[in-house]
């Protein structure tokens, strides 16, 4: 289900809002829509759609130019991919709802100065009409009923629906565009403005501040099932309905995770040599071009224009650098093959390097590493768990990508134990707990949501939720000892580890993530990267890479939001080169089963198409 349909301008006047919960229609919610689009444009869209994402929310939008409009559907970043479809349906309904009534003709006549009350200023953007945004809301009601199944009673309309009409309601208007971005600082530096607020923050110098009185609402501490909200919870009947495109058992009885398609890049190619047969000069480029030697003055122009291209595609100069280098260390010398130009030439050596950086060099096969692990046990028959740690930067999709790899080892029939180390964000226990209720449904139909397993714990025997409240770092280091200590003694196979989040360039941030891992000692540390980060990604592995000491590294990299990105993959040749960790999955959507392995031949005809 979708949280909220808007209209509205540029400007901020709200010309429709729509809550599908029967709430309150939430301008905040809004807010943070039009803050993320200042703050990060979607330039050379490809989607009548496009879709912007925070950390909890989801907007797709469709802008019309004539007059310059906003229609957004929002959603809990949290759900099923199957949102996106709706979310798509819902706005190609709308925008034909509100064209068929002449909404539009009505707002360019106020903003050309006619009407009464636009003479002198064109704020008045809806004034005439009044009726026709009635009748709008009432038929989108209706609509949105209709693709829900819900049937509609007649004579009465849903709370959770209200018009709004900038005559009436100029203070509830949208924040204009030049206020978003004060209103984005204003957002991230406080959680409530209230007197009785408290929050906890990093303060200047890295140390965890409080101030004030605790608000309640922010109290996560305590297991409150009843209060947990239905935009939460993923579609697990699609998770259900997906495993089949997630993986497949092998003939050992593995559950293997199925390599990324290319049905999952709406923009994918396969990477073509161009054709230049219907050039008049083909004959002689096909059987003059060829068995050439090949000089550096030859590659100049060809390396530039591949350079240009990698570059567009999120790989960092530095990486591009490098790549070009080696493509000239390859060829100059070399001759070109019968028929086959200097271009055609380059463009191969280029394949082979990425293909070269992108193929892991250690084994991925963790299956084999656990088993091995849980097989050994001591004089009390005791076995040590696997441990897994997931690292990474904020808002990058930790906890989505630690319970989508939760998910997998649960189809392979291992007892899972989640342990909450994030003890600084609020809400990130609850986050948590409800990945495990939906997990505990997803491996026991039965599992009533919200009950205590036989130890008094969130989730059920195959899996399990492992939480200390909050607090400082010192906090994070004991819970994990004492959830490996926990997991041994009562046979769980694998601990998943769930990390703050914190910036890459703050030292003070990074700094106890060395201690965690001399202590913790997990036998895997998985860094959680975003295809949406481009060039910085570099530094981010670097120094994610380097903050464990020098005995220690990361492991892995899963790579989140793929799917949002079509053929921008740079962030993952840009991640492998600068510290030589292997990809272990990519993240392609926000249900379980929405994890993939690498297809490095997928990747690479992505990056040179």
């Amino acid at each position: 289900m979708i949280d909220q349909f808007a209209v509205f301008t540029p400007l901020g006047n709200l010309l429709y809002g729509y809550n599908s919960l029967n709430k309150k229609f939430s301008e905040s919610q809004i807010n943070r829509f039009v803050d993320e689009f200042i703050s990060q444009p979607v330039k050379n869209v490809t989607s009548k759609y496009p879709i912007l994402s925070t950390a909890d929310s989801s907007f797709m939008y469709y802008e019309s130019k004539q007059p310059h409009l906003f229609f957004v559907v929002s959603f809990a970043s949290a759900e099923s991919m199957q949102l996106t479809s709706e979310a798509e349906s819902l706005l190609s309904v709308a925008t034909k709802l509100w064209e068929s009534l002449d909404l539009d003709k009505i707002i360019l006549d106020n903003l050309s100065g006619k009407g009464k009350k636009n003479v002198h200023n064109f704020r008045f953007v809806t004034e005439d009409a009044d009726e026709k945004l009635a009748k709008f809301g009432t038929y989108f009601e209706v609509k949105y009923n209709e693709m829900k199944k819900v049937p509609q009673q007649k004579g009465k309309k849903q709370k959770g629906s209200q018009n709004y009409n900038q005559n009436q309601n100029q203070s509830q208007a949208v924040s204009k565009s030049k206020n978003a971005n004060q209103s984005k600082k204003d957002s991230k530096g406080s959680t409530n403005s209230g007197k009785n607020s408290k929050s906890r923050k990093w303060g200047m110098d890295g140390s965890l501040e409080e101030t004030g009185i605790m608000d309640p609402s922010l109290d996560f501490s305590e297991s409150n099932e009843k209060d947990i909200s239905p935009a939460l919870a993923s579609d697990l009947e699609t998770d259900l309905q997906n495993s089949a495109q997630f993986g497949k058992e092998n003939d050992k009885g593995e559950f293997l995770i199925s390599e990324i398609d290319e049905l999952l890049a709406s923009n994918k190619q396969k990477s073509k040599s161009k054709d230049t047969s219907s050039s008049p000069f083909s004959f002689l480029q096909k059987h003059i071009l060829g068995n050439k030697t090949i000089s550096e003055n030859d590659l100049v122009a060809v390396l530039d224009k591949l350079k240009q291209k990698l570059i567009s595609k999120n790989v960092a100069p530095e990486v591009a650098d490098y790549l070009c280098n080696q493509v000239s260390k390859d060829l100059v010398g070399s001759k070109t093959e019968n028929w086959t130009s200097v271009d055609q030439t380059a463009r191969m050596s280029l394949q082979k390097c990425l293909s070269s950086i992108l193929t892991p060099s250690v084994s991925v096969d963790l299956l084999h590493e656990i088993q091995q692990k849980i097989n050994k046990k001591d004089s009390n028959g005791l076995n040590d768990p696997y441990v897994f740690s997931v690292v990474g930067v904020n808002g990058v999709g930790k906890s989505t990508n630690l319970s989508k790899l939760a998910f997998w080892l649960l189809k392979n029939n291992l007892r899972v134990l989640i342990v909450a180390c994030d003890t600084f964000r609020s809400g990130a226990v609850e986050q948590l707990r409800v990945h495990v209720e939906n997990l505990a449904q997803l491996t026991d139909e039965n599992h009533v949501r919200g009950s205590k397993n036989r130890r008094g714990k969130t989730g059920n025997e195959h899996v399990e939720l492992f939480e200390g409240g909050y607090g400082g770092s010192n906090l994070v280091t004991k819970i994990a000892k004492q959830a490996i200590k926990y997991a041994k003694t009562e046979h769980f196979d694998v601990v998943l580890m769930d990390t703050a989040g914190r910036r890459h360039n703050d030292a003070t941030l990074m700094s106890p993530l060395k201690s965690f891992a001399e202590q913790a000692n997990p036998d895997k540390i998985i860094m959680v990267g975003e295809a949406l980060v481009g060039t910085d990604s570099v530094q981010q592995a670097n120094n994610f890479n380097q903050a464990f000491g020098k005995d220690r590294n990361l492991d892995f990299f899963i790579i989140s939001k793929c799917d949002t990105v079509g053929e921008l993959l740079g962030t993952m040749v840009n991640m492998v080169y600068a510290t030589s960790i292997p990809i272990l999955f990519i993240g392609v959507g926000q249900t379980y089963t929405d994890l993939r392995t690498l297809s490095v031949e997928w990747a690479v005809n992505s990056l040179l198409s």
